[in-house]
């Protein structure tokens, strides 16, 4: 009769073979015994802990790499300027435009431009007309105030960017004894037409030219508007009304800037505009010849700033 051992080993029934399977038996159970020893285990165990420790380690930091090689692709988060953000209120019967008034530092570092109109066609029109009467009357200066927001979201590469806003409409300036008119008044923004971040820092060197950027509703608007790019600090904010504008304007003047200041005073914008009135037309008669002339562009002050930029 033969038998098979748990080790799969053939022995016989011979007294040798006895004695082999019982060698073996005492080997298997030698092995058993160690492997399943409580120092075995301690170790065992001790080994397996440090092993799941080493993967937990290791986890968090396969996943930074891999969010770091994805976002290399992604935009960078902008900036929050959550705030109360005053904007100068311009414009003519062409179209209507707010400025927000900039700082060089935080939550206003931010030069923003807006084309807009607002939610009741009455008090668009009426802003309009105010407009209007103020220009004339030499202090055109009107003001808006949004309820607090993040001014970030103003940028139409901003991924929860925002077109409309309730704001409070002051003739006048907000903060220097300006008057409401009409308080919580919806407006819808058109366009951005300027949203440029500034920098906070001193001493920066500035460029040798000042440039003033074009605003308007259409090339042919005969009321048109100038507004300064802002570079570094000290600065000036500087906002100027085209009235008589004839011909197209280029999108930009780049004006050489003036030593004693830091701005181009208005006869120097007139001095650097193309000719935008339409030439002369002569009108010939048997007597008489008479020559009829386009009145020449004009530029009034709208708004400047120097204070607030330093």
């Amino acid at each position: 009769m033969h038998h098979f051992s748990s080790t799969g080993i053939h022995i016989g029934d011979g007294p040798i073979c006895h004695l082999h399977r019982r060698a073996a038996n005492m080997l298997l159970n030698r092995y058993i015994t160690t492997v399943f020893s409580p120092l075995f285990m301690r170790r065992f165990y001790h080994d397996l802990y440090r092993g799941l420790l080493a993967i937990l380690i290791l986890l968090p930091l396969t996943a930074n790499a891999t969010q770091i090689d994805t976002s290399s692709n992604s935009p960078v988060t902008p900036q929050v300027r959550v705030g109360l953000h005053g904007m100068l209120l311009f414009g003519s019967e062409y179209g209507l435009f707010a400025s927000h008034l900039p700082m060089f530092h935080t939550p206003h570092n931010a030069q923003v431009v807006l084309q807009l109109s607002f939610d009741d066609p009455q008090i668009n029109t009426a802003v309009i007309n105010g407009l209007t009467l103020s220009a004339a009357s030499g202090y055109p200066i009107w003001t808006i105030v949004p309820q607090q927001f993040d001014l970030s979201m103003l940028s139409p590469a901003h991924p929860n960017h925002i077109n409309h806003l309730s704001v409070d409409i002051v003739k006048g300036h907000f903060e220097r004894g300006g008057e409401t008119q009409w308080k919580n008044q919806g407006l819808t923004v058109a366009r951005v037409l300027v949203f440029n971040e500034l920098d906070t820092q001193f001493e920066l060197q500035k460029a040798n030219n000042n440039t003033y950027l074009k605003v308007n509703n259409t090339p042919d608007d005969k009321v048109q508007f100038l507004v300064k790019r802002l570079t570094t600090r000290p600065d000036a904010d500087h906002i100027v009304r085209l009235d008589n504008v004839g011909n197209n304007l280029p999108a930009e003047i780049v004006i050489p800037i003036d030593a004693a200041k830091l701005f181009n005073d208005e006869a120097q914008l007139r001095a650097a505009l193309p000719d935008t009135a339409p030439k002369n037309t002569s009108l010939t008669t048997s007597s008489t010849k008479l020559k009829t002339t386009s009145p020449m562009t004009t530029v009034s002050r709208v708004y400047i700033e120097l204070d607030e930029l330093k």
